[in-house]
């Protein structure tokens, strides 16, 4: 594969041009409802950190434990939303306020995130993008592979054992890794950019440990993090570009219509609209799914996108079938982002 998107071959992207009137339509970020959104996020999180603390019972801790996990989720995908200047129209609204109750709470910055995300959109599946430079380095991330691999890797996941190859990719979107080395990917983390991230971390991990239910606390923000970044966030990871021919635009980037269950663990507010995002990045989420339908109506979208049912079914698909002779032989046939 050529290292430059610009070098793909004639007639791999997919025209654009009819659909961008609905575009403009379906691009308008709808500010009240990202800030309620917003805010019912952290209502469910505080409730369900306070209703455990008072019941103090190891079966109110798990549960508070798998409710806020899944508002963090919301609040990563929400992190993507600013990113692209979606959670509020008002640009330094968005990237403050995607900051502030959005970034910092997940240890991120937007401004990091989004140097490196750019990139992924203006090359993706090419050695200038960092996600797929991620990939080819981590063995995790190299499929397909046998049922004995996928369990192997999901028992690891949930026990946190591949963790730090997550950790470590994710360091360049930290602000306390980037203190030493402001420039990345030519962008300059400015000192007033890094001093409110300090004045941030002072005043809420200063209240908390100031709190008489800090450790509760901490473990309650903190540890579902890990799980949801290890476990659910791997799995939508590896379903967005992993295991695809990439022979076209529409074929590069995976689609997954989600479960009911898909989008309380993996993807909420349309984030498995992948391709859909890919395509028409300026489209907030809360449209990808209106988007998909109107696409589906084209011959040409309909046969080419790779579209998958279900997380499951993206594991499935990243498996090799039951008739190959090995993990090995199928990985050398399907890997063909190599």
């Amino acid at each position: 594969m050529e290292d430059i998107a610009a070098e793909r071959a004639p007639g791999y992207r997919y025209p654009r041009r009819d659909t961008l009137p609905l575009i403009r339509e379906l691009s308008v970020v709808p500010n009240w409802r990202n800030a309620l959104l917003l805010v019912f996020q952290w209502v469910v999180m505080i409730a369900a950190c306070v209703i455990a603390i008072r019941v103090d019972r190891v079966w109110a801790y798990l549960l508070a434990g798998v409710v806020i996990g899944s508002r963090v989720q919301c609040l990563a995908v929400m992190m993507h939303e600013a990113c692209h200047r979606m959670l509020f129209s008002n640009r330094r609204l968005n990237d403050l306020i995607g900051d502030i109750f959005v970034a910092y709470p997940l240890a991120l910055s937007v401004d990091l995130y989004r140097v490196a995300h750019m990139v992924h959109h203006r090359h993706t599946n090419t050695m200038r993008d960092f996600d797929y430079r991620v990939q080819r380095k981590d063995p995790d991330q190299h499929f397909p592979k046998s049922g004995r691999e996928m369990g192997v890797l999901l028992l690891r996941s949930v026990f946190g054992l591949n963790y730090y190859r997550v950790a470590r990719a994710g360091r360049i979107w930290a602000p306390i890794a980037n203190f030493h080395n402001p420039r990345r990917f030519g962008f300059d983390y400015r000192l007033g950019l890094r001093l409110r991230y300090v004045a941030w971390a002072i005043m809420v991990y200063g209240l908390i440990l100031a709190s008489p239910w800090r450790w509760q606390i901490l473990g309650l923000f903190t540890i579902p993090q890990f799980i949801w970044v290890n476990v659910f966030n791997r799995i939508r990871a590896m379903a967005e570009h992993n295991g695809v021919t990439d022979e076209l635009e529409l074929n590069g980037t995976r689609t997954v219509i989600p479960t009911l269950l898909d989008r309380f663990l993996i993807a909420p507010f349309n984030v498995s609209y992948h391709l859909e995002h890919h395509l028409f990045p300026s489209v907030p989420g809360h449209n990808l799914r209106r988007l998909h339908r109107h696409l589906m109506t084209d011959p040409a979208y309909a046969a080419d996108a790779h579209v998958t049912r279900g997380y499951w079914g993206v594991i499935r698909e990243l498996m090799p079938p039951p008739t190959a002779t090995s993990a090995t032989e199928q990985r050398a046939v399907v890997e063909v982002r190599s």
